[in-house]
């Protein structure tokens, strides 16, 4: 016969179990599902990665959605990854520039689909400076005008300033927004930029860093 502690412990992993259920069908993009995943799924589990590595992913949302179809690639938001007190961590700018926890980033992102780039053997010995220059950035709020100076930084922004600060590589080459696909969003530009569409803002955007000639992709979940 089940002791009754066993049964009442049953009961409440049940009801865990269908609350996850319930909650992934009717918000599948909600901050508690993402905190119910990263507390249950290890997604970092056999995951090869390295401090120093660039790491992409899609992410819910109005803005990453005009990021998506002005890009014209789903890799919406990306950072960092580097360990800090033994535990891994995504130094990144989305709000202030902050540390997330590595399991909680990937579970952030759509389908917890992630990409993975790594800095060329020859720029290797550049890493531990590239995440302390990285450090110079925090609590930097967002730029949301994707504007190219210091006081606001935008994802892309940050790594490809903190490897230019300690190295002078150039991770990528800039693109106006002119030049990509702006015209479907050119209500929601407007909006944030006071209602200016600044077609010849020059920028650097996620797949601009993944496509870079100075990494190469080591893990792809698509």
């Amino acid at each position: 016969m089940m002791n009754k502690g066993f049964i009442v412990k049953t009961i409440k992993m049940m009801i865990i179990l269908f609350g996850i259920v319930y909650i992934w069908h009717v918000a599948p993009h909600s901050m508690v599902l993402i905190g119910l995943k990263s507390k249950f799924i290890d997604a970092t589990k056999n995951l090869d990665i390295q401090e120093g590595d660039f790491i992409f992913q899609d992410v819910n949302g109005e803005l990453f959605q005009v990021i998506k179809d002005v890009t014209g690639s789903p890799l919406t938001h990306c950072g960092i990854v580097l360990k800090r007190g033994g535990k891994w961590y995504v130094i990144e700018a989305i709000g202030p520039v902050k540390l997330t926890p590595l399991n909680a980033w990937i579970h952030r992102g759509i389908g917890s689909q992630i990409t993975v780039a790594r800095l060329k053997v020859s720029y290797q010995d550049q890493i531990a400076n590239i995440i302390k220059a990285s450090y110079t950035y925090l609590n930097r709020p967002y730029d949301i005008q994707y504007e190219w100076d210091d006081e606001k930084i935008y994802c892309s922004e940050l790594i490809y300033k903190a490897v230019r600060d300690v190295s002078g590589l150039k991770l990528a080459k800039f693109r106006k927004l002119g030049e990509m696909n702006w015209q479907p969003h050119e209500e929601f530009i407007r909006k944030v930029d006071g209602g200016v569409l600044p077609l010849e803002r020059e920028m650097i955007t996620p797949v601009d860093l993944l496509h870079s000639d100075k990494v190469e992709v080591v893990y792809s979940f698509r």
